[in-house]
């Protein structure tokens, strides 16, 4: 009897240990058959060990945006909202105009600091869904110039 109920704590023991070292994120894709691919939806369990199927290797791509045709977005948006100064105006408008250029300026070298915190958005080759590392999707993407630009 003792030797049944230890075998059993054993086996559940180290079931729940392989099952827990391959436990992945569901949005991950599989093949199912040739050419047959889609991913893994969120059912009652939210991470479950790789399906049978799944091929390797996992080649990934960068995605492409081809309506962004600047290779600065962050900086043309940043031009074209400084605020133009008029000729003969009082030194209090120029004061004025000189602290909304130096706030606007703070929040340009901010978007551009964030942007190189920021992932690439991967896709995968083989079937087209986008790569999700620690749950987070990438948004850097190649502009029409083949460049990477932040989204």
């Amino acid at each position: 009897m003792k030797a049944k109920l230890l075998s059993s704590i054993l086996a559940f023991v180290a079931t729940n240990a392989s099952l827990t070292a391959l436990a992945i994120p569901s949005d991950f894709d599989y093949k199912k058959g040739l050419e047959e691919y889609w991913s893994l939806p969120d059912i009652a369990l939210p991470h479950r060990a790789l399906p049978y199927k799944f091929d390797f290797p996992v080649i990934t791509e960068m995605t492409v945006d081809e309506s962004i045709t600047t290779d600065t977005p962050i900086t043309d948006e940043f031009v074209n909202n400084i605020p133009e100064v008029p000729s003969g105006i009082s030194l209090d408008e120029i004061s004025r105009i000189r602290s909304e250029y130096t706030r606007a300026l703070q929040g340009w070298g901010d978007e551009v600091a964030s942007c190189l915190e920021k992932k690439p958005a991967l896709i995968r080759k083989s079937t087209g869904n986008p790569v999700i590392i620690n749950g987070v999707r990438g948004t850097i993407v190649l502009n029409a110039n083949n460049r990477a630009v932040c989204k």
